[in-house]
């Protein structure tokens, strides 16, 4: 429901984004073989509205406390010295390139080498600069119905009423404390750095293949600017793990008898939350998730790609091979359009930490190959039969705990800590020996996992299986209604292999957010090891939202004059 004085209006992402872009370029021509271009391009953003003030996060923050043994003696209190009105607005971005084209080998052998170098603005964050719009923490309360018609006996006349409008006010009980979403001053619209070097050659004729080109290319880029997502309102830690993380549990929180052997939290009894067991346990009270988006530098990339291929000709064979190796890292993989949902979403060993590992988009290895065929057989109206191959390695996941570890809130995205060795006594097993045999059983299966042995396993360092896929295409060309107009009939099969045979082209991957687990937290010992409960492990599914592992057919007919 609206606060006193404003409407649901307040709530909404209302605001304007213009962005204004100058750009100018020339092109030098050197001499008849090197060409060189300048250009520059500045991108404005203006952005109409601010969010509401909430002057609670804009007060100075009063830091709590915890004694040795993780007992809370004072949560934070205050607010968090920051200005949820901040916008992009003014923010400017200039960006010089530089390319240039040289062809070699003269008349006799074709061949180029060609490159570049800038800074490169990406596509607008706008969704994500929207969020501090919607989340001002001043503009709305909550308020739950323990059933459909009312809410409780101590709120039996608050009836669900479906109009945004009209909702009850003035209830009794405490309003659930306020999401705050912000962004730094130092933010700026995704940028990267790029450079690019490439060289293609016609090679000399060979008998019955021909002439073929081969290409190498190597393309590097470089964060300049991309959005990195802390969460305020975790509270200081209260302890350390042995393998050096920070945890966030109350001392209840970390007492084996609050946790069952399934990795659930008891919550009665000393365990009951809030005042026992509690995620989070010198967070500020008065709010809720405080989430903040600022500036990181850290992710780069590098792909190098190697091609050869037969040009295909008016009629017969032609054909392409080629490979790319790609290295990419990020801090955040942005995977969706709630600030939280970003937060949450990452695989950590910290959760705030600003550091770069591998990206979940990260294609490793891909090799794709393409033959065509083309004859005229009347006329001089072309049938052309193609096939289309892509090889690639599986999309990275991170091997996580399947529960909360560090105490931050969020199950599911803490890095997991192998010990070195079966029976170091570094870990505890619920189940004794059977449980540790369990356990290095899937160890000794998955080789990220044994090279992480002593230490924690890095994000995104497995990779799902390889996924292969065949297209085929038929093209004819037919007459058109009037001289110098042709149609052409194109049939595509999308993932043939599927169509042959069921478990071909299929794409098999770990569940979104690209996390396996197998093991559980329970809890730290009299020594503050951690205890280990065993799950099972995590399958891979066949990936169907878009009826990837499908195969398709698509006909189309288009008419040229």
């Amino acid at each position: 429901a609206a606060n006193a004085g404003l409407t649901l209006g307040d709530a909404a992402a209302r605001f304007s984004l213009k962005n204004t872009g100058l750009f100018l370029q020339d092109n030098w021509n050197i001499s008849r073989e090197l060409s060189v271009m300048f250009g520059v391009r500045i991108d404005q953003q203006d952005v109409g509205g601010r969010p509401l003030r909430n002057n609670n996060v804009a007060a100075a923050q009063v830091l709590g406390s915890a004694d040795a043994n993780g007992n809370v003696t004072a949560r934070n209190s205050g607010g968090f010295g920051l200005d949820n009105t901040v916008t992009l607005d003014g923010n400017r971005l200039v960006q010089p390139r530089v390319g240039f084209n040289w062809k070699l080998g003269g008349t006799e052998q074709r061949m180029q080498l060609r490159g570049g170098f800038g800074l490169f603005q990406g596509s607008s964050a706008s969704v994500w600069l929207a969020n501090p719009f919607s989340n001002t923490g001043v503009s709305t309360s909550s308020f739950s119905c323990t059933t459909f018609d009312r809410c409780g006996a101590s709120q039996a006349n608050v009836q669900f009423n479906p109009d945004p409008n009209s909702q009850p006010v003035n209830l009794p009980g405490t309003p659930p404390a306020a999401n705050v979403d912000l962004l730094s001053s130092d933010l700026e619209q995704p940028a990267v750095w790029k450079v690019n070097l490439a060289f293609d050659a016609e090679l000399p004729a060979l008998p019955v293949v021909g002439r073929l080109v081969a290409g190498a290319e190597w393309v590097h880029t470089k964060i300049d600017s991309a959005l990195h997502y802390s969460h305020l309102n975790l509270g200081g830690a209260t302890r350390t793990g042995t393998d050096g993380r920070r945890l966030f549990y109350s001392a209840q929180g970390v007492d084996p008898a609050c946790w069952r052997s399934n990795g659930s939290f008891i919550t009665a009894g000393d365990c009951a939350t809030p005042s026992g067991a509690r995620t989070r346990a010198l967070s500020n009270p008065n709010f809720g998730d405080v989430v903040l988006a600022s500036k990181t530098s850290q992710g780069s990339g590098d792909a190098i790609t190697l091609s050869l291929a037969k040009p295909t000709p008016n009629e017969g064979i032609g054909w392409s091979v080629a490979y790319t190796k790609t290295t990419a890292t990020e801090v955040n993989p942005l995977t969706s359009s709630r600030a939280i949902s970003n937060w949450n979403g990452r695989m950590v060993f910290d959760p705030n930490e600003d550091v770069a590992s591998n990206s979940n988009y990260l294609i490793k290895d891909r090799f794709t190959a393409s033959m065509n065929w083309s004859k005229a057989f009347f006329s001089n109206y072309r049938s052309t039969v193609g096939v289309f191959y892509e090889g690639r390695r599986g999309k990275p996941y991170s091997w996580t705990y399947i529960n909360d570890l560090n105490g931050d809130g969020v199950g599911g995205n803490d890095l997991m800590y192998i010990p070195s060795a079966p029976g170091s006594g570094e870990v505890e097993f619920l189940g004794g020996q059977a449980a540790e045999d369990a356990f290095w059983n899937v160890v000794n299966s998955n080789a990220e996992l044994s090279a992480a042995r002593g230490g924690v396993v890095g994000r995104n360092t497995s990779f799902n299986p390889w996924v292969n896929t065949f297209d085929v295409r038929f093209s004819q060309e037919l007459p058109g209604f009037m001289k110098q107009h042709k149609a052409v009939f194109t049939l595509d099969v999308l993932n043939f292999g599927n169509l042959l045979n069921k478990k071909w082209g299929r794409i098999e991957e770990i569940g979104f957010p690209s996390n396996r687990s197998f093991v559980n937290f329970a809890g730290l010992n009299a020594d503050g090891q951690y205890i280990y409960s065993m799950g099972s492990v995590e399958n891979f599914d066949v990936r169907q939202r878009s009826n990837e592992s499908a195969w398709a057919l698509q006909a189309t007919l288009r008419y040229e004059f």
